[in-house]
């Protein structure tokens, strides 16, 4: 078992590293395994789309000396105007009355800044993500499995004890275990945009138009511009992976 163990590349090889992939690595080390955390993609997937971390989610994440950093680049205590016609609703989330939990409040922040503070937890403990790096096959052997990892550089055969898939519905873990991904398309999809606005929209609070078509939500949270927006609409025609971005919206789609 011990020379088993010394053949290995690293304990735990995590493919993926969006929050789940970042959170799960960051935990591994932190109970004593070697971890190699690799992506496919050779930046982070942008704009990001997740803008709300419950109370069970710091709670879990408390351990892991990140929940402050969070708390500093997130708004704790959000406000909504609803507006439905002509009247608007101002909805408060500053104080659910949990109980509990010492994160009773809706905690708004950008999936970008949540990857950014455990990406960052992460290299202070010495793992980097390698970005670009896709875990391209693997197989069980007795005591672990083989991986083979692509990279710009060339490719390479590693061993691991476990491989863990949080690279999404095509996730090759996924398809290497026949897991598969269970579930179906949502009958509605989510239009997203970071722009600059001409209208003079309150800063305090998120917008909340609900109309016939759908809703429109516009967030003071963009990454590339001052504002995100996002629109719900009837999925359009043809299939798509789930969870995967569709073709670009014309700006005259907002207008």
């Amino acid at each position: 078992m011990a020379a088993d163990r010394r053949r290995l590349t690293a304990d735990i090889l995590v493919a993926g590293a969006g929050p789940a992939g970042l959170a799960l690595a960051l935990q591994a080390h932190d109970h004593g395994a070697v971890v190699r955390l690799v992506d496919r993609r050779p930046e982070a997937v942008r704009p990001s789309r997740a803008l709300i971390l419950h109370a069970r989610t710091l709670e879990v994440l408390r351990p892991l000396g990140v929940t402050q950093a969070l708390l500093g680049r997130a708004d704790t205590a959000p406000a909504a105007d609803l507006r439905l016609g002509a009247r608007v609703v101002r909805v408060r989330f500053g104080d659910l009355e949990l109980p509990d939990t010492p994160f009773p409040h809706l905690t708004l922040v950008r999936q970008m800044d949540v990857e950014r503070v455990l990406a960052q937890a992460l290299a202070e403990r010495g793992v980097e993500v390698e970005r670009g790096t896709e875990l391209a096959a693997m197989r069980d052997e007795p005591g672990g499995i083989q991986a083979v990892l692509r990279a710009p550089t060339g490719t390479e055969q590693a061993r691991f004890g476990f491989a863990v898939g949080c690279d999404g519905p095509a996730s090759t873990v996924r398809a290497q275990a026949g897991l598969g991904w269970t579930g179906r398309v949502y009958p509605v999809e989510v239009v997203l945009a970071d722009a600059e606005l001409d209208g003079d929209l309150p800063g305090d609070a998120a917008q909340v138009v609900a109309g016939p078509g759908g809703l429109l939500f516009a967030f003071r949270l963009g990454e590339r511009a001052t504002w995100r927006l996002l629109a719900t609409r009837p999925v359009a025609p043809g299939r798509r992976e789930p969870g995967s971005f569709g073709p670009p919206v014309s700006a005259s789609y907002w207008s």
